[in-house]
């Protein structure tokens, strides 16, 4: 059976005044008198009266003044949330609903005592935002549309500033951050709950979330990805770390204003403290169940692993974010030696390109899909393309020349094997295998584009390498090339011309599409080889011509 508390004062200001007469008149049978809030500081500092309960409903500020008072007095405090308070139904799991508001506010048995934290002296009851946090700083209760409207907006001049937090035993982390956050329950901030962070109101312990983007594209990617997903959390942003600490000092180069619950309220530097369980409030029975032990989370934590660095500090921080990120130099430098191995000539890679080329001609003569199968596997053309976007990109001549002279060899070596096999097999009918071959379209073109993607996005992640198999299959290459070189041993102009296109379609597609890629990645902070790059859009268009008219 729900136990009531005897009596109690409800304390209201104008916004509120009209829950005075449900108050009065609830069926729970406890005394309410309904005073303002001086009539409550009077009574207190008289000392004259025992208050042990009191309920409040109206603005943040008349909250937290009833806050500060039950700091002093030990009453309790239940709390009616107006209709438009979404945050506080949400940290306190309150109810939209005034009647079932009341009966919660009105019980006597579900007073948890939490933890009040304080920002230079200005209490915090959700949360404190320094800087810009596109989208993490967003209300609650803001629709899916306004969050990202309004992120997408703040992201434009958004830049990485120096940091600098001391923690409770004297640990320093000098950084660079677009913001930070400080949360008092994750139940209350959509920042929380969309990086599946949790903090509780009982872990004696201030909960500081840090957001340093590298780019914008990765910050919108973000967003999306909070927006979309069901399962909050999941995944964690590489650009995010956190602080937990008894006590947390942020300075920043600049004074930066503090937002605390919305209203700017100081600025930096600014002291973040917690007094542990100073208030005893009645909170809903999803709040109580997701409070955490506090046994168990009283220790410091600092997960700082995601943010800049070192060097890293001084050339990010007060620049703009690129709208894509640069890659890291340990990885950007593996991939880079790859491709380089990758561009070179080597004894397999002849030998690779000969029994491909001669695999694919049989196959083809055979009408045999699994051996040219066979043969797309086995062809090493898809590496030195590859290794070519990226030189294009990177302007680096020695990457780029040797490419070309790597898929230059490929092509002669293919062409000239194939057409000395048509002396083989020259008694042998033209296959609908070849014949799939000669007549290239847009189609064929957007297939490359993808490919070239894939193979570009394999080959930027050791982690999905086997990958690449499965683009060489998808995008055949040496099989044109072969169908091409028959042309030339049958000397038909047409047959060697329609093959010859679609290796090219391939070719180009690939490597624009991988250039793109590459710099998607990050892999270059600008297109640099633009006289490059307009060589390879216009081989396109020109392709695109007869593939338009074959479509």
């Amino acid at each position: 059976m729900t136990a009531y508390v005897k009596k109690a004062l409800f304390i209201f200001d104008d916004t509120s005044k009209y829950l005075c007469e449900s108050l009065v008149e609830n069926p729970f049978e406890v005394e309410i008198v309904c005073v303002e809030i001086s009539k409550l500081e009077s009574q207190l500092q008289a000392g004259s009266e025992v208050i042990e309960h009191v309920v409040v409903a109206g603005s943040l500020a008349l909250i937290k003044k009833v806050f500060a008072l039950a700091k002093a007095h030990p009453f309790g405090i239940g709390l009616l949330a107006l209709p438009k308070q979404r945050a506080l139904m949400n940290c306190f799991d309150l109810s939209p609903t005034s009647n079932a508001g009341i009966d919660l506010a009105l019980q006597a048995d579900v007073a948890q005592s939490l933890d009040l934290v304080f920002c230079n002296d200005k209490m915090l009851l959700f949360k404190a935002t320094i800087g810009r946090l596109p989208l993490l700083d967003a209300a609650d209760d803001s629709s899916r549309f306004q969050l990202l409207q309004r992120g997408a907006k703040q992201l434009i001049n958004i830049q990485l500033l120096p940091f600098k937090f001391t923690t409770g035993s004297e640990k320093s982390v000098a950084t660079c951050a677009c913001g930070c956050m400080i949360i008092q329950h994750h139940r209350g901030t959509f920042a929380a709950k969309s990086l599946g962070y949790n903090c509780s109101s009982i872990d004696g312990k201030v909960s500081l979330l840090i957001s340093a983007p590298f780019s914008i594209y990765s910050y919108l990617q973000f967003i999306l990805r909070s927006l979309l997903s069901r399962h909050r959390g999941a995944d964690i942003p590489k650009t995010v770390g956190s602080i937990e600490s008894s006590k947390i000092v942020i300075d920043s180069a600049i004074n930066l204003e503090v937002s605390i619950d919305g209203e700017n309220a100081t600025t930096t530097p600014v002291l973040c403290r917690v007094e542990e369980k100073v208030v005893r409030v009645n909170i809903g029975t999803r709040a109580r169940e997701e409070l955490l032990d506090p046994e168990t989370v009283k220790k410091e934590k600092l997960d700082i692993a995601n943010l800049p660095k070192g060097k890293e500090v001084h050339k990010l921080q007060q620049k703009h974010l690129p709208f894509f990120s640069i890659a890291a130099e340990e990885r950007f430098k593996t991939l880079f030696i790859a491709l380089r191995d990758d561009a070179r000539i080597d004894f397999s890679y002849v030998v690779l390109m000969l029994l491909s080329t001669l695999l694919a001609t049989i196959g083809l003569y055979l009408n045999s899909s699994a051996v040219v199968i066979g043969a797309m596997l086995l062809a090493p053309l898809m590496a030195p393309i590859v290794s070519l976007a990226m030189g294009l990109l990177r302007r680096n001549d020695e990457l780029t020349i040797n490419s070309l002279w790597k898929i230059g060899l490929g092509i002669l070596l293919a062409l000239s094997s194939s057409a000395l096999l048509v002396l083989v097999f020259s008694y042998k009918p033209i296959t609908s295998e070849m014949m799939g071959r000669l007549n290239p379209s847009l189609l064929d073109l957007g297939v490359a584009i993808i490919a070239g993607i894939a193979a570009a996005y394999t080959k930027s992640f050791k982690e999905i390498m086997q990958g690449l198999a499965g683009v060489a299959i998808a995008v055949a290459l040496v099989p044109p090339l072969a169908v091409a070189g028959i042309g030339l041993g049958r000397g038909d102009l047409f047959f060697f011309s329609q093959a010859f296109l679609l290796f090219l379609t391939n070719l180009v597609g690939i490597i624009l599409a991988a250039l793109l890629t590459f710099r998607v990645l990050g892999f270059s902070p600008a297109v640099k080889a633009r006289r490059s790059v307009f060589i390879v859009l216009l081989m396109m268009v020109m392709i695109t011509v007869p593939l338009y008219f074959s479509y």
